[in-house]
C-alpha cells in the first residue's frame, strides 16, 4: 500500500459516519425482512418501514429490503454483506494505524 492510498483511506474513514457500525435485522408483522448496517445495535424489536419504527436516521447501508423489493442481492448474501460492511468499518481505524506503522517501518 502506498502512502497516498493510505491517506485516501484515512480521509474516507474520517468523512464517514462514526463507528462502530452494527448489523440490524429489521422485520415486520408480515415477516418481510430487511438487513441494514446502522450506527446503533440491533434492538430485537420488530422495526419496519410501514409502522414508522424504521430507524432511518441510524441506517448507513441497506443490504436487503425484501418487500417492496428495493434491495435484494442476486446471490442472497445480504447477511454476509451486512456483516462485512459493519465489521470493516468498525476495525478500519486500527487497520489504518497498523498500515501506517508498517509503512513507517519500511522507510
Amino acid at each position: 500500500m502506498t502512502q497516498e492510498r493510505l491517506a485516501a483511506l484515512e480521509a474516507l474513514e474520517r468523512a464517514a459516519s462514526a463507528g462502530p457500525w452494527f448489523v440490524r435485522r429489521l422485520d415486520d408483522e408480515m415477516r418481510m425482512g430487511a438487513y441494514a448496517v446502522a450506527t446503533s445495535p440491533d434492538t430485537g424489536a420488530n422495526e419496519d418501514m410501514r409502522s414508522g419504527t424504521w430507524p432511518g436516521s441510524e441506517v448507513v447501508a441497506a443490504c436487503l429490503i425484501q418487500s417492496p423489493p428495493y434491495v435484494v442481492p442476486d446471490d442472497n448474501r445480504h447477511e454476509e454483506n451486512a456483516n462485512l460492511i459493519a465489521s470493516v468499518r468498525t476495525v478500519l481505524p486500527e487497520l489504518l494505524r497498523l498500515a501506517k506503522l508498517g509503512l513507517e517501518a519500511r522507510s
